[in-house]
């Protein structure tokens, strides 16, 4: 099969094919714009670094935590690309299957799939490439004394550019190629793969082992204070203590959804009575993996956001009893305080809380699109139970049931454990040894500067002691209230949108889609 006819059956199809290239390309320019953003923030230099009023860009030794925070942002934009992927699948499934009933080898067809989402990545790709050079026109602002907020006078380094260019498509496309790894394509029809079994306790396991990890950093930190080292294991053990432990509890989150949809299934099959309940019961039954597919990227958003709000909280707790205890320091030295303040880790905060909004944003988009795939790979079923007398109302509270029911304990579980991360994670201070200070006080008739002979300030000076402040970490109620609610009001928001899906889905048309 030559090239040319590869990319024509590729470019074949209908109106559902058509959108999945569109929103394909779209999700691979939202992942090339973060991985540019980081590889500029990368080839800041320290000739660079005087010229940007952002002292996460100045810090030399922030520049690689920064860049690594823009990439985080590219695993909900994946997860859209996978979502995308999914539309439409059984239509374009049958397509393919009918190419192997025309002559096509199984090798020919997986090679028209992956040229379908080839084309689309990279005409994304290009397309993210055109607005990163419009946003560094657009963004270019310096100021009256030439310093710029953002890096907009530094470019890539060209291999950065070429890995961008080449690495997008071939993920995205290798995404493609997995997702047709349960599907046998036969000259007869499909065969799907379908996972079976009810889910166990693993991920209850996994959640508690990613605590559990999280909870050693401390007393490791202990340890090796009381034993200080000087090359880098310490740093080694605690980061791959923290590291494996959010890992664990990320994946234990995601798969666990499988079991709280399992089980909330079960306990609307049992105890509803009304028809929509009873159908969504046995959906989730049925197919309780599904929301650990649908969710994942909005469920390790929750956590990133939970854990950023947690150890703002911490920061600035510890902060401000950093701050309280050298003004009480001072004071018994009876030197005056000029307060640090933490200003800047507040704005470092701030910057995280909107990278995770922008992450929950595009994890929405994945949740539309896997909603509406739903619904459309159903569409047969759907309009036979309406032809049949099942009114659209029950259809659509089934749904609605199918979609919330699972949504509101996952989101109050990625929100519980988010918030408990930084709290076990962070060492922290357990020094409550009071302030003392030795004061030099000048008897009467003395000049102030006596005590500055030895023998006199060691004649003359006396000890005062103050209480020391321990930081006393809130928790971020309303930072936690505001995540959770907005992820639950964004999934109702795209739940009724869904809806409007299964209105068109349900005609008595489609009971003649093949």
């Amino acid at each position: 099969m030559s090239p040319f006819t590869v990319v024509r059956l590729a470019l074949a199809g209908g109106r559902t094919d058509r959108t999945r290239t569109v929103l394909t390309a779209l999700g691979a320019a939202l992942a090339t714009l973060p991985l540019l953003a980081a590889a500029t923030v990368l080839a800041v230099t320290g000739q660079h670094a005087a010229g940007y009023t952002n002292d996460l860009l100045v810090e030399e030794g922030l520049r690689p935590g920064v860049a690594f925070g823009i990439l985080l942002l590219s695993i909900p934009v994946l997860a859209y690309v996978a979502q995308c992927g999914r539309l439409g699948a059984p239509d374009r499934e049958r397509r393919l299957a009918a190419m192997r009933m025309a002559g096509a080898t199984p090798r020919q067809v997986v090679r028209i799939a992956a040229a379908e989402t080839t084309l689309a990545s990279v005409a994304g790709t290009l397309a993210g490439f055109g607005a990163y050079f419009l946003g560094r026109v657009l963004l270019d602002a310096p100021g009256a004394d030439g310093r710029r907020p953002l890096p907009t006078d530094v470019l890539p380094h060209p291999v950065a550019f070429v890995l961008v260019a080449a690495g997008v498509p071939l993920f995205v496309t290798a995404l493609t190629t997995l997702a047709l790894r349960r599907v046998t394509l036969t000259p007869l029809g499909v065969v799907r793969r379908v996972r079976t079994g009810r889910p166990g306790p693993l991920p209850g396991a996994l959640v508690l082992a990613g605590l559990g990890l999280c909870a050693l950093v401390e007393p490791a930190h202990r340890y090796f204070t009381r034993r200080p080292r000087t090359d880098d294991l310490p740093t080694l053990v605690m980061g791959g203590l923290v590291v494996t432990g959010v890992l664990a509890v990320s994946v234990g989150v995601v798969w666990g959804t499988g079991w709280i949809s399992h089980t909330a299934g079960r306990l609307l099959h049992r105890f509803a009575r009304r028809p929509a309940t009873l159908l969504a019961g046995r959906r989730l039954m049925a197919d309780p993996w599904s929301g650990s597919r649908t969710f994942s990227a909005m469920m390790v958003a929750l956590i990133a956001g939970a854990a950023a709000a947690g150890l703002s909280a911490l920061t600035v707790a510890t902060g401000r009893a950093s701050e309280e205890n050298l003004r009480r320091y001072s004071r018994l030295l009876g030197e005056p305080y000029v307060p640090a303040g933490t200003e800047f880790y507040e704005r470092a905060y701030d910057l995280v809380g909107y990278a995770v909004i922008g992450a929950t944003a595009i994890a929405a988009m994945g949740l539309l699109v896997a909603f509406a795939d739903g619904v459309m790979a159903r569409r047969r079923t759907l309009a036979s139970l309406v032809a049949c007398g099942t009114p659209r109302a029950v259809l659509s509270r089934a749904l609605a049931w199918q979609i919330l029911t699972p949504v509101v304990p996952t989101v109050l579980l990625a929100v519980a454990v988010g918030i408990l991360l930084p709290r076990l994670a962070v060492p922290g201070a357990d020094d409550a040894q009071p302030l003392e200070a030795l004061r030099c006080t000048p008897l009467p008739g003395d000049p102030a500067s006596a005590c500055e002979d030895a023998a006199y300030a060691q004649a003359h000076s006396s000890l005062h002691t103050a209480e020391r402040v321990q930081a006393v970490v809130e928790v971020p109620w309303g930072q936690l209230a505001l995540l959770a609610g907005g992820a639950v009001t964004a999934t109702v928001v795209i739940t009724l949108v869904s809806l409007l899906f299964l209105r068109m889905s349900t005609r008595a048309g489609e009971l003649r889609v093949q």
